[in-house]
């Protein structure tokens, strides 16, 4: 894909992997729409092809807004980038709706609900469509569980709906990031990161270069992909340490 005047949508835009990708997508020469809940008072970038406006896309009305407003200043979308995400690191202990429906509303439904309209709109018309999942989509860390749930099932439905796709000009593409040096754990109150750790500048130029070469799946972390499928033995033992700490850092009560 040729990212010069590409029209794109990014949301997640204003902090950690999605401010560095909007710089990147405006030094390619895309045409950038990018939307966060606070964009328009955190972020001080300023480009003649940059859109910025504060939007909440955890909705579905959040998300129709989004493309109408986007449609009516772009005209058509070349590209959507769902980024947006967060996660907890927490130890589950009550059944609290909103605390999970928080989450997956906006690291699941939000995405899976844009991926769809987007393909309703554009039935007849070339697109591509990015989401950023994650390496926990495949392997599951103590502390992440509702962020883990979140990312599987994206895994899942992006696997599937792309067996729905017989046009070649329509695109899905997945990335999925190892733990990256941003405020990302920072707000999910984790004092630790696991392991490997990545640069978001990193992580943006390989999304940009899968952009350009049309992969379906990036993985900024080839060691991460690699020996998860060559020595999944290691990553048990790895969890089984995380765990140790987790439990030490939480320090559940003991099943009675």
């Amino acid at each position: 894909m040729e990212l010069k005047n590409k029209r794109i949508v990014l949301t997640g835009a204003s902090s950690g992997i999605g401010k560095r990708l909007l710089e990147a997508l405006l030094e390619e020469g895309a045409i950038v729409f990018a939307v966060s809940r606070t964009i328009e008072t955190s972020l001080t970038l300023v480009h003649e092809n940059l859109t910025v406006k504060n939007l909440d896309v955890s909705t579905y009305e959040g998300v129709d807004n989004l493309f109408e407003m986007a449609g009516a200043h772009l005209g058509s979308i070349d590209l959507f980038i769902a980024n947006a995400g967060f996660t907890y690191y927490e130890i589950l202990k009550s059944a609290d709706k909103r605390h999970i429906d928080s989450i997956l509303d906006t690291n699941t439904r939000s995405v899976i609900y844009s991926a769809v309209k987007m393909r309703e709109l554009y039935h007849d018309q070339p697109f591509a469509f990015m989401a950023t999942l994650s390496a926990s989509s495949y392997l599951s860390m103590p502390g992440y569980a509702l962020y883990s749930a979140s990312k599987a099932a994206l895994r899942g439905f992006f696997d599937s709906f792309e067996l729905e796709f017989t046009r070649s000009d329509q695109q899905l593409l997945r990335v999925y990031p190892v733990a990256t040096k941003t405020p990302f754990f920072t707000r999910a109150k984790q004092t630790h990161k696991p392991w490997p750790v990545q640069s978001p500048e990193h992580v943006v130029r390989t999304m940009i270069k899968g952009l350009k070469k049309d992969k379906k799946h990036i993985y900024p972390s080839k060691l991460f992909k690699w020996s998860y499928k060559l020595f999944p033995f290691f990553y048990r033992l790895y969890i089984a340490k995380e765990r140790r700490t987790f439990l030490n850092i939480m320090k559940p009560p003991k099943d009675e």
